[in-house]
């Protein structure tokens, strides 16, 4: 599932295909701190600008994000996270760097109308932009590409839901970081037609030699206003040293129905 930590994924309860066109604005912050297997942590603040469009069956997205990184120097890459930003391995005195991030978009289809036997499925394909500044370990300066599959089953209240996804990544000069496969684990609740609940646990293959597989939870809670206002929130915990130790963000949107 394409995650940041949860931005892009916490409205996981499914929505059938959109009438002629609705547009949704989002923006928040999203904070995460880990060591990666070193000595010392990295501190990410991420704060995105995403612009959404729905029509039909067809859902189009594209964020431009601001980055703030504090981490360790002297250090040398081991891989990268979901969303594609460099991690390193330093130990020596920490410095901080700030820039435009890479810019991402994608497109997601819904393959089914209504639910079939209480089943939706979305197939969606992604492209990070090598956009943010690799001088200043922002990004890797190279371009990814990410094909997801999203399965849900509506049961009442309670929506259990799966990922499946894979990512061509590419390789910034000297270095050799590998195509992973990632999968989601979730359950979400509806608690009632203003909020929402929900548990995943999400899991990626290691993108270089050195590197360690990603396993991470997330809870996260939906709250939605009147007039298509929006709020998410969201808590992460890691469980190996290819994640975060942990994460926080927030997200606020609003959508304009056509």
């Amino acid at each position: 599932m394409n995650k940041l930590y949860a931005v892009a994924v916490l409205s996981v309860l499914p929505a059938l295909p959109a009438g002629a066109g609705d547009l949704t604005f989002s923006s928040g912050l999203d904070t995460s701190s880990g060591k990666y297997g070193a000595s010392q942590s990295t501190e990410i603040w991420y704060v995105p600008l995403t612009a959404k469009y729905e029509t039909g069956a067809s859902t189009f997205k594209l964020t431009v994000p601001y980055v703030r990184i504090r981490a360790p120097g002297g250090g040398t890459l081991i891989g990268v996270d979901a969303q594609g930003r460099p991690i390193y391995d330093g130990t020596g005195a920490k410095s901080s760097q700030e820039g435009q991030g890479d810019v991402v978009a994608s497109y997601s289809h819904s393959l089914f109308a209504q639910p079939v036997k209480g089943f939706l499925l979305d197939l969606t394909g992604k492209v990070k932009l090598g956009t943010a500044d690799a001088g200043k370990g922002l990004g890797t300066g190279e371009n990814d590409y990410t094909v997801l599959a999203d399965l849900y089953y509506l049961a009442g209240a309670w929506t259990p839901f799966a990922t499946v996804s894979y990512r061509f990544t590419g390789d910034p000069t000297g270095r050799d970081l590998k195509n992973v496969w990632g999968g989601t684990l979730g359950l979400g609740y509806k608690q009632s037609s203003e909020n929402s609940l929900g548990l995943m646990w999400d899991s990626r293959q290691a993108s270089s030699a050195t590197g360690v597989a990603s396993n991470e939870a997330t809870a996260y809670w939906v709250h939605k206003f009147g007039g298509g206002m929006k709020l998410q929130a969201y808590a992460v915990k890691g469980f190996s040293d290819g994640s975060a130790d942990w994460g926080l963000g927030a997200m606020f949107s609003k959508t304009f129905e056509k």
